[in-house]
């Protein structure tokens, strides 16, 4: 019995040790371990802290990210070619150094690297079709002077034929930027995309990006989402157009001059005079002696134009079959044949006006296009300024009435309270008449108040007289709203559009 107890005894002193010595060697092992990964001994930690600093902050750069679809240069600078690329990057470069220096005087910028995106292909053509540069060359030149320009840093990037090309692309260039602590701080130059919305919404609330982002602004932004982005705004003057607006598939400002064969010129037998018989209609019959003035001739043979009467000879067949056979000639004589019975007309006097119908209430006036043509309206210069000043909300004196103000929210920045007389009212019409209608030239809306085509005078002189506006490149209408035929073809009225 006694036995029995010592060995138990024995036993757990045995088994005691052994836990011992097990936890003895788990510490052991510990501690090397601990030890491999302590630094070596003399070793200055703020030392190694500062090299750190000065790693991060090595080459500290602004960035400039550029939607060249929306953001478009001046016309001046495109129009250079290669030089005016070169330009354009050393006045971007000298801006954004600027910049920096002002905005952060503590922080060395090293330099400033820029990425324009767009596509050049489709942008080039917008650009000739807009007459900012004469042919696609001059603009594929601009970029390659671009991307030549300030020591590689400055690059025009083509997306291709992508449709979300240019949007794919900054947002990688932003999250890259956002990651990389030598880029100090990004510039975002987009337009009213949703789709940069969705990609900005992404750092609202990252803290860090709040200072290390900014959006380019060339005038206020349109989309509702974009303008409440709580990044700060900044604008660079004399680089861009004053608008995010892309430009529109414009039609051609100049028409195409068609070069004429010069061997046809003076040839009566030709066919600027004497045109080939058509198909599709047999030749007409006209008698030497007609009993009554035929209109189509008469009203032909009395047009001054030049280019008009060469139209007219050529309606007159090459042969004029008399009542006694075919007489042959050239297109001269037939045309002196067949009006020889017609009296003199005088060709200084003017035609009548067309009638003119009597319009009464709204209507939506149109030229042969379809586009909308705006009513004429008498302008004061110091009346249109005062009002302007005064900063009456459009839409609830004279328009539909403003939905904000009706809801109470406050939301609208104009003002609502003071009366206006009907002359204040009429001058206020001509204040509107001055913003583009977001529907542009296929808005049909009767009671519509804003412009839908340039209501600025003409330049008078230079390659653009009678297209272009006193405003040039920083008209708020698009180039499409430029020298549009205001003949009005067609009226609609309320039943018209309903």
């Amino acid at each position: 019995m006694r036995y029995n107890q010592l060995r138990n005894t024995e036993n757990l002193k045995d088994a005691l040790l052994e836990d011992l010595l097990d936890k003895c060697t788990e510490l052991q092992f510990r501690n090397e371990d601990l030890t491999r990964q302590l630094p070596p001994p003399g070793v200055n930690y703020k030392q190694v802290a500062t090299t750190l600093t000065d790693m991060i902050n090595r080459q500290t750069l602004l960035v400039a990210l550029i939607d060249g679809n929306s953001l478009i240069f001046q016309s001046y600078l495109l129009k250079q070619g290669s030089k005016g690329g070169q330009q354009a990057a050393s006045i971007f470069r000298q801006k954004l150094m600027e910049w920096a220096s002002t905005a952060w005087p503590r922080v060395a910028m090293d330099g400033a690297v820029v990425r324009v995106f767009a596509n050049v292909k489709v942008l080039a053509e917008k650009c000739r079709k807009a007459n900012l540069v004469p042919s696609t060359d001059v603009f594929e030149a601009f970029v390659q002077g671009f991307n030549n320009g300030e020591g590689g840093l400055f690059d025009f990037v083509d997306v291709g034929g992508a449709p979300d090309g240019v949007v794919t692309k900054m947002t990688a260039e932003l999250q890259y930027h956002s990651l990389n602590y030598q880029s100090g701080h990004v510039l975002f130059g987009c337009g009213n995309d949703k789709a940069f919305v969705q990609t900005l919404e992404g750092y609202v609330d990252n803290v860090e990006m709040l200072g290390r982002l900014s959006l380019l602004e060339l005038e206020p932004f349109e989309n509702e989402d974009m303008a409440n982005m709580p990044f700060e705004r900044k604008k660079l003057q004399g680089i861009f157009r004053d608008s995010h607006k892309p430009l529109p598939n414009a039609p051609e400002v100049h028409a195409e001059i068609t070069r004429k064969d010069s061997r046809n010129m003076f040839n009566p037998q030709s066919g600027v005079f004497t045109p080939q018989q058509s198909p599709f209609s047999p030749r007409p019959v006209i008698p030497a002696v007609a009993p009554s003035p035929a209109p189509s001739l008469r009203n032909d043979l009395t047009r001054t134009n030049s280019h008009a009467s060469s139209s007219a000879f050529s309606e007159v067949p090459s042969s004029v079959a008399t009542n006694g056979g075919n007489v042959g000639g050239g297109g001269w004589a037939n045309i002196a044949r067949g009006s020889a019975h017609l009296p003199f007309k005088d060709l200084t006097s003017k035609p009548a006006p067309p009638e003119t119908v009597k319009i009464t209430g709204p209507v939506v006036r149109q030229n042969k296009l379809g586009q909308r043509i705006d009513a004429e309206m008498e302008y004061n210069h110091e009346k249109v300024y005062e009002l302007k000043k005064m900063k009456y909300c459009n839409q609830h004196y004279i328009g539909r009435g403003c939905c904000q103000h009706s809801a109470g929210n406050g939301a609208c920045p104009h003002r609502h309270e003071p009366k206006l007389n009907k002359d204040d009212l009429k001058w206020l019409r001509v204040v509107a008449r001055e913003t583009v209608c977001k529907k542009g030239t296929a808005c049909t809306e009767i009671d519509c108040i804003y412009g839908h085509h340039c209501p600025y005078p003409k330049v008078q002189e230079g390659s653009n007289k009678g297209i272009a506006c006193i405003n040039g490149d920083n008209c708020r209408f698009g180039s499409e709203m430029h020298g549009m035929d205001t003949v009005v073809d067609r009226i609609l009225r309320a039943e018209d559009v309903e």
